[in-house]
């Protein structure tokens, strides 16, 4: 199997992923003569894949158990004079993959009864991966292989004016809160200075810029700046995103994988009114970022203004672990129609996900036209994790 970069171009080095007991394994392909007239040697690509395939491991927070030289020459000698990992390596705390690689390559060129520098030989890593098996293998060769899908740089502006006033909290646990966004600046307090100090907006951009671009960032002053335990808060906050300690790293994972969510052990708290303390940081998920968004029922694009995070389910009949699955209990509803409609149960989703709409004897006009032109549409928000929010909206609220 051949790997796909991240701009689309496919690398020329082959690779392998195998059962290897209870582990996986990684099996990289040696790089070799000319094939064939090609002016390229056999996996000429061999570095620049096998950098690729480790940082895509540490997106899916691999860890290296164990690494041999595999080549047919050297397969007779005892593996403890063909290794070239010799302790556990966490990738998620390896900012620099690329060290890595050469550290690998420095360590296959050593291996042999004559070492002759080489370091394209094959060679086995054995894996540990979060979320595969050992009957995985193609699973896990299919996904290394293809472009990571991160989705699009949120904006920066768009999100920190998003956070205003909510608690951010940083790896180390201190809390940060937003007090005003301007367009080049942020204000931002802290325990020490809780009448709050200016930060660049450059800086947060930056560190959504690497991260998107690595899959992952160190949480430190090289890596994020003067303000990298604020910059690191931020990124810690967007959908997708895992925080590993000691070093502290952020890794932005794929769609497929569950969303970071901050959970709130009391959703209800009292004041003059009932506050939804979730409300925020509902909006915050659904939006992604962004400052246009498309009505989940009727599709077209509105400003986050006139957006709605409408619960699927009654929030007032929701257990907490409910109201806290934000990924699934919720959709974005404008405000011209669509949310009340829902609501009222002149609209529902069936199991396929497409809208069905009610149509009360004697109704026309433009409520009439809005019900035709939304029934049979694509729901955006239908999947199978809220399925059985829409099938509870079917049973208890639909008039149909």
């Amino acid at each position: 199997m051949r790997a796909t970069d991240d701009a689309g171009a496919v690398l020329d080095a082959e690779f392998e992923v195998e059962p290897d007991g209870d582990h996986l394994a990684l099996v990289m392909k040696s790089a070799g003569g000319k094939v064939g007239g090609s002016p390229h040697g056999r996996n000429h690509q061999y570095n620049t894949a096998l950098e690729l395939l480790l940082r895509r491991l540490r997106e899916r927070g691999a860890v290296l158990d164990s690494g041999v030289v595999d080549s047919a020459a050297v397969k007779q000698l005892p593996e403890a004079q063909r290794t070239i990992i010799e302790a556990p390596v966490a990738l998620v705390t390896t900012p620099d993959i690329g060290a890595l690689r050469r550290e690998l390559g420095r360590a296959q060129g050593k291996i042999g009864k004559n070492p002759d520098g080489d370091a394209t030989k094959q060679i086995r890593l054995r894996l540990w991966v979060p979320g595969y098996a050992a009957d995985d293998a193609d699973r896990l060769a299919a996904d290394l292989a293809k472009p990571a899908n991160r989705g699009t740089v949120p904006d920066a502006l768009a999100l920190l004016r998003s956070l205003i006033g909510d608690p951010v909290e940083t790896v180390t646990g201190s809390v940060n809160t937003i007090v005003e966004v301007h367009e080049k600046r942020v204000l931002v307090a802290t325990g020490r200075s809780p009448q709050g100090q200016w930060v660049d907006v450059r800086d947060v951009e930056a560190g959504l810029e690497k991260l998107h671009a690595q899959g992952s960032v160190l949480v430190s002053v090289g890596e994020l700046g003067h303000r990298s335990a604020f910059v690191g808060a931020v990124l810690a906050t967007i959908p997708g995103t895992v925080v590993s300690l000691r070093p502290a790293v952020i890794t932005l994972q794929g769609p497929e994988f569950p969303l970071r969510i901050r959970k709130f052990d009391v959703l209800d708290g009292k004041a003059e009114v009932t506050t939804r303390k979730e409300q925020r940081e509902l909006r915050r998920l659904l939006l992604g970022g962004r400052t246009a968004a498309p009505c989940d029922l009727c599709g077209h694009d509105y400003p986050e203004d006139f957006l709605v995070a409408a619960h699927i389910k009654k929030r007032s009949l929701c257990t907490d672990d409910e109201r806290n699955d934000l990924t699934n209990v919720a959709m974005l509803a404008c405000k011209f129609g669509c949310d009340s409609l829902f609501e009222t149960g002149h609209v529902t989703v069936d199991d396929t996900g497409r809208v069905h709409s009610w149509f009360e004897d004697g109704l026309r006009g433009r409520m009439r036209d809005h019900l035709s032109q939304l029934h049979g549409r694509p729901c955006g928000a239908h999947r199978a994790g809220s399925q059985p929010y829409f099938a509870w909206h079917r049973a208890n609220v639909y008039r149909g």
